[in-house]
Order: C-alpha cells, then structure tokens, then sequence
C-alpha cells in the first residue's frame, strides 16, 4: 500500500490541510481527511499602514498547526508539504513567522509566488474535473490574492492579481451592510486590477465555462445548491454549476443584510459570513471579464496540485 502524504495551505484567511494516500495512476488520489481554520491574518492590516502579520493572528496560526499536527501522528504522515500564501508572501516578518512554525509544530513552510499557486491550483482543478484541453481559465480566489491560470491557442499565462475578499472587504466596506456608494467602488476596483493584470491571451476572452476555486466559490456553491456548509466536500462541490445570473440575484439579496442577518443564512459558515460580499461581488466582475455566464466549481485546488506534483517528481510511492 502506498504511503500517506499531507500537504498544508496558510493562507490569508484560513489554513488548510489535506491527508492523502496516492493510488494507481501516478497524480491520482485518495483524500482521506481535510481540515479548515479561519486565521484572518489580514486581520486589522491597512492599505498604507505596517505589512506585518498581526502577533494575534500569529498566535492563531500556531495554534491551528498544533491541531494539525495531531492529524498528522493520527494518520501516520510519510511526508508533508506545507506552502504559504496570500499576506504572508509580501509580509515583512514572514521569515520569522515561518521559522517560529518550524520552531513551535516541525512543520516546515515555504513561500511560493503567486505564479506558482496559480499553477498548483490549476493543476489540481484541472485534474479533478478531468479538464486536458484548452482554453481553459481557472481562478482562485482567496483573503489576500485571486490567482489565474490561462490556457489557449497552446498559450499558458499564470498571475497573481491583488484581489482577496478579505483585503477587500478591509479596504472598501466599512458601513454594514455596505452601502450604494462602496459596493460601485469596489465593483471599478476589480474591473481595474482585472484590465491590468495582463490576462489577455487569445480566445481566453471569450469562454464559455470558467473553473472557480476557493472559499468564497465553495461558499456560492453551498448556498446556490442547497448544501449546508458543514457537508461541503470535493464529491459534492466538484463539478457544480454557479450561473452569473444565480449569482447576481444571490449578491442582490444579501448585500442589504448585516452581518448578523447573514450569519443566519443556510450554507454560509460563521467565519466568511464578512466577507462573503466582496467575494461575492469578486467573482461577478471575473464572470463579466472573461464573458463568460457561468463558471466550474472546484473544491479541489493548490492542496492537490501540490501532491500531484511531488508524485509526479518522486514517483507513486
């Protein structure tokens, strides 16, 4: 039987991890527990004030990771690769952050650039949804970044473009619910970053299908589909379609409710209930860039890709 992997994503907003055992085809795998914890190390951060991670949001991150670490005893780990993401990439103390997990859980994480993820994350949507030609355009959005890759006319293009709901909902929204005023400036932020993100490859444009990874993107999934957040998993997630019309009726019933109303509504957990607006409203303005009327979801992302690629690298041990 062949050995047990794990790999670990700390992102701005959550930290996750995902225990697998790779079988038969090389790349192909099975997932035998996934955990999530909301961390918000954006938590607090400004546009122009210090990048630092918050000591308090270090502090949950640690403790997030000794819960992890049990899970890894429990399901006798072989090998564990461990990334960091969104914040923590530009982050000032991001290398004592790194080393005092290393000190503190064993746990060693590296920072990958947002090309990087964006071809991770690819790789483990694209394999999940059985997805091999193009075009294709896969998007992850995360707390602190939106990751994109692009595949047309043979063209591969990976970016990393400044738009996280947890940043964004930091940087723009400040009444609850929002108001008329900064649900349209956001929505001209996004178009904007969009614009200048170089994401023009031929024929990427003007797809028909989009595939959406990432909290926010499950999220919709769950509440457009009836699935309580708690059941939301890759069989029941992968594969799902959002339509942009769904989705702008969703954002249109919610954008008036506080943040107490939502924290009722059935598919959205407790701990994106504050950003789920700015997501929401993310994903719509991506939808509308690529002229495309509905998208793929894939809870299935950067934590495969990643043991998809160090299978491919070290062989299906």
């Amino acid at each position: 039987m062949s050995r047990v992997h794990a790999s670990i994503d700390i992102g701005t907003h959550t930290a996750r991890l995902l225990i697998a055992r790779k079988c038969g085809i090389p790349g192909h795998l099975m997932p035998l527990t996934r955990k999530r914890a909301y961390i918000r190390l954006a938590e607090g951060l400004s546009q122009s004030e210090n990048k630092d991670i918050p000591s308090v949001a270090i502090d949950r991150t640690l403790n997030v990771l000794k819960n992890f670490s049990g899970y890894l005893k429990r399901f006798s780990v072989h090998s564990v690769n461990a990334v960091a993401t969104g914040v923590i990439r530009e982050a000032p103390n991001r290398d004592q952050f790194l080393d005092r997990i290393y000190e503190e859980t064993g746990i060693r994480v590296r920072a990958i650039t947002g090309d990087e993820e964006a071809y991770l994350t690819a790789k483990g949507a694209l394999q999940a949804l059985n997805i091999h030609t193009d075009p294709f355009a896969v998007f992850d959005l995360g707390g602190g970044s939106t990751e994109f890759f692009i595949g047309s006319e043979g063209t591969r293009v990976a970016r990393s473009v400044p738009l996280g709901a947890m940043i964004l909902t930091n940087r723009y929204f400040g009444s609850d619910p929002p108001g008329e005023a900064e649900v349209e400036a956001l929505s001209r932020h996004v178009d904007q970053c969009l614009l200048d993100a170089d994401l023009n490859v031929p024929g990427a444009r003007d797809l028909s299908l989009l595939v959406g990874t990432g909290g926010t993107v499950a999220t919709l999934a769950a509440m457009l589909h009836g699935i309580p957040s708690g059941d939301i998993a890759a069989d029941r997630i992968n594969g799902l379609l959002l339509k942009r019309r769904q989705i702008e009726t969703l954002f249109d019933q919610i954008r008036i409710l506080s943040l107490s109303a939502r924290l009722k509504l059935p598919g959205l957990d407790k701990g994106r209930a504050d950003v789920i607006l700015a997501g929401c409203l993310t994903v719509i303005r991506i939808l509308y860039f690529f002229k495309s009327l509905q998208l793929k979801v894939s809870l299935s992302d950067l934590l495969e890709g990643i043991l998809i690629e160090s299978s491919e690298g070290e062989g299906n041990d």
